[in-house]
């Protein structure tokens, strides 16, 4: 009964930290679109004008990106509340309007939660970071196999190891990833034990899955991924007027691992992209088209679909009234 009515009683407080929530959202979209310097938006809308049927499969990829991580909630949460597709949808762009401006994301948790509100939050957090385990896999394992792709067709590494060295630590690498992926919750247990108690309490919460259901969670993050992955590829060329060579897409995988290490707001990180980029893709294009790309990137992928995140969080606070 104590439960009970302690639950109602922060559930009373949902439509005020939707409002708040939603407030700080709106600020952070409105001061971070004010940043972007007037010559820089010339740029891309003139590099839009140019490819609109480039834009146009990048805007695509961009709904398959959110649809993509709306399916793996939907997963996650239905042994507590069967979402429709629309609802896991919005769910998720809701959890985006808060996470984009919150350290490592942890706002997501708190979005989702608001607009499920029949759930208790921690089985929410739950399902969020299952989703979220099963997506940093695969930034992991395919980044590490990028830089196993340049090292096996560039000269990197050359000096240390004879070519048929290099195909043989590919190799390696390659068994090592499909391996971890498919032993992941066996080697979680073993570790566990020797991190945090708040690392492993987070790891805990993925024993609920059964392997066949998390393993249709990690082939959705694939899916997501692969989507993210050639937008990238896509903004490049456009605003590079096509001059990227194709094997520069082995490089794509590397950029984000790179990035990811970087513990910065999601909203925020556009100078980590920027440099990382820069760094990798600086010896095949100038430095102003990756500018563009990544500007572009951030802003179909972080601020647009935070911005349709706040107003469901907007409608869904009037809505109750």
């Amino acid at each position: 009964m104590n439960q009970k009515k302690t639950s109602k009683g922060y559930k009373r407080f949902y439509p005020w930290l939707k409002w708040i929530f939603s407030g700080f959202s709106l600020y952070f979209f409105v001061h971070q679109l004010s940043e972007i310097e007037g010559s820089l938006l010339v740029d891309i809308g003139y590099g839009i004008e140019s490819h609109p049927f480039v834009l146009t499969a990048i805007v695509v990829l961009a709904f398959v990106n959110w649809n993509a991580e709306a399916q793996k909630f939907k997963l996650l949460i239905a042994g507590e509340v069967h979402l429709s597709n629309l609802k896991s949808f919005l769910t998720v762009l809701g959890g985006m309007a808060i996470s984009n401006f919150t350290p490592a994301r942890t706002g997501e948790y708190i979005g989702r939660g608001l607009l499920l509100k029949k759930i208790h939050p921690i089985k929410v957090v739950i399902a969020t970071v299952a989703g979220n385990i099963a997506q940093v896999l695969m930034t992991y394992s395919l980044g590490l196999l990028s830089i196993g792709g340049v090292f096996l067709f560039t000269e990197m590494g050359g000096d240390w190891f004879s070519d048929n060295g290099k195909l043989l630590s590919v190799i390696i690498l390659m068994c090592a990833i499909v391996l971890l992926l498919y032993y992941i919750k066996d080697l979680l247990r073993l570790v566990k034990g020797y991190l945090p108690k708040k690392i492993a309490k987070a790891l805990n919460m993925i024993k609920r899955y059964d392997r066949k259901l998390y393993l249709r969670v990690v082939k959705i993050s694939f899916v997501r991924y692969i989507a993210f992955a050639i937008q990238f590829y896509l903004l490049l060329q456009l605003f590079s007027d096509f001059s990227l060579p194709i094997k520069a897409v082995l490089l794509v995988p590397a950029a984000y691992l790179m990035q990811s290490l970087v513990p910065v707001p999601a909203i925020s990180d556009v100078g980590v992209r920027v440099a990382v980029s820069q760094l990798l893709f600086g010896s095949f294009i100038l430095n102003a088209p990756i500018l563009q790309a990544v500007t572009c990137l951030w802003f179909i992928n972080l601020i647009l679909p935070g911005l349709f995140g706040t107003i469901y969080l907007l409608f869904s606070s009037i809505r109750k009234r």
